[in-house]
């Protein structure tokens, strides 16, 4: 069984954080409720780092169950489910056999302890699927956690940092918690290594949370997706008879997997290809119906880049005819093709004749095509020297 660890106390005995007795209570109930569940629903955005690319919405709901409560201490049980979206269509995202991109948290068992002026919290849970499917178990220790009153609300806040050896090197994160009463609101940013669906490199987790009484309270989108997939993240565990399940249940070499659904639509390597030398002969031949068939309707051309874009299928400019208007001869040849995934980048030669002047001219350049997934060509981003071109003409 894979156990990571990560924190740890690191504050002196007389640390002032801010933590009376009535922070500590207000505290207690603000993050796990008074014994009826509680749930947080999380909304943000996953961005990468250091360009700031929205690589995907982020939702989460948190249930919490408070089981044990005294002066100084308090015990809580919880669950938890993370949903990567699709930043433009908002649709969950998938893997190629239709999983859903999630990372859920089947357990969490939370401990807190009032010492002094400060809170302890240690938490237990289970986390994943990591990228071999499987879960592990992780356990976590944290003193930095601090607290303040300031016109009528509480505001807490708290970090975590971690870095982890795995497979693939060293994954690194730095959590930052702020949270404030009146109403109950917590903000998190997560700076570090990105999720395995996201590719290498690093990135930045944002989101906003509120907390609601009631499952019913929830938005209606997320308890549909609940509902029909993960039902079981309805209501966090009932108590450590539970818990114990789960840990079996998910520490085995075939744990529960991922909720699935139909395969997201591609488009395959062939089909990409296939538009692209279809673009290419039909522009040899200025044949510009054909040339308005392999775009989509919203499709984009930058040609070169540096110029404003055109909308290639807009009547008004009519783009490619107004380019055999004034071209007697366009033709560009296929140098190298680079595919991966629905984008292509060509390196061409080409050759250029005016109608009003029988010179022909060859110059070089590039381009790169994103085909969607109906096998339709939706931008064009070319890149050759315009100007020295016409020049030559």
């Amino acid at each position: 069984m894979e156990i990571t660890t990560l924190g740890g106390e690191s504050a002196p005995e007389n640390a002032d954080h801010g933590f009376d007795q009535e922070a500590f209570r207000e505290f207690i109930r603000f993050d796990v409720g008074t014994g009826s569940p509680i749930y947080w629903h999380s909304l943000g955005k996953l961005y990468r780092h250091p360009g700031g690319e929205i690589i995907a919405d982020v939702e989460a709901l948190v249930s919490n169950r408070l089981i044990a409560h005294d002066e100084n201490t308090a015990e809580a049980i919880c669950r938890t489910i993370v949903l990567y979206r699709d930043p433009v269509t908002h649709e969950i995202l998938q893997e190629d056999d239709g999983s859903h991109i999630v990372r859920e948290y089947p357990y969490i068992v939370a401990r807190f302890e009032h010492r002094g002026r400060r809170l302890i919290i240690e938490t237990e849970g289970l986390s994943g699927p990591h990228g071999n499917g499987h879960y592990g178990l992780a356990r976590v220790k944290n003193d930095k956690v601090f607290a303040h009153k300031s016109a009528g609300s509480d505001f807490f806040y708290w970090t975590l940092f971690g870095q982890v050896d795995t497979p693939v090197g060293k994954v690194w994160f730095n959590e930052a918690y702020n949270a404030s009463t009146s109403p109950d609101i917590m903000v998190m940013n997560r700076n570090g290594t990105l999720p395995a669906f996201a590719g290498l490199g690093d990135g930045l987790m944002q989101t906003t949370a509120r907390c609601f009484k009631n499952y019913e309270e929830l938005p209606e989108s997320l308890r549909e997706y609940v509902d029909r997939y993960v039902p079981v993240h309805r209501a966090p565990p009932v108590d450590h008879a539970e818990i114990e399940i789960l840990k079996e249940q998910y520490l085995e070499e075939a744990p529960p997997p991922a909720p699935k659904s139909a395969p997201p639509k591609t488009v395959s390597e062939e089909q990409v290809r296939e538009v692209v030398g279809a673009y290419f002969s039909s522009l040899r031949t200025m044949d510009v119906d054909r040339l308005h068939e392999l775009f989509d309707e919203d499709a984009l051309s930058w040609d070169p880049v540096g110029s404003p874009p055109m909308r290639v299928r807009d009547k008004s400019t009519n783009y490619f005819r107004a380019l055999a208007n004034i071209f007697e001869k366009m033709a560009l040849t296929e140098d190298d093709i680079f595919v991966c995934g629905n984008e292509v980048a060509v390196r061409w030669t080409g050759v250029a004749m005016l109608r009003s002047k029988p010179t022909e001219v060859t110059f070089e350049g590039a381009s790169v095509f994103e085909v969607n997934d109906d096998g339709f060509i939706q931008s064009i981003r070319s890149y050759w020297d315009k100007k020295a071109l016409m020049s030559r003409l």
